[in-house]
């Protein structure tokens, strides 16, 4: 038996397989995957429980950095409107 027939009498056999006992099927390979996705779903909201404190943390640092870059603007604005009046004199 050639490669290309023996590919055709499996996916015919696949077929049939699928069409025979798939409910079946689904349902076992559901049975036995319950826990693994059951674990899964508990890892997922870890993940998103931990992304929200580092992004939180984030947040909190960046409005830190707002303001001290505010305050750093504020003060060289203010030297050099300083160094402008005194240069005009």
């Amino acid at each position: 038996m050639r490669t290309s027939q023996a590919f055709v009498l499996g996916a015919i056999g696949g077929v049939a397989v699928a069409w025979l006992w798939g409910r079946e099927l689904g349902d076992y390979v559901g049975e036995r995957t319950r826990g693994v996705r059951g674990k899964a779903a508990d890892g997922v909201r870890v993940v998103e429980e931990k992304t929200e404190q580092v992004l939180d943390r984030g947040g909190a640092a960046l409005g830190r950095a707002d303001e001290v870059l505010r305050s750093a603007k504020e003060r060289v604005t203010g030297a050099l409107r300083t160094a402008e009046e005194t240069i005009r004199g």
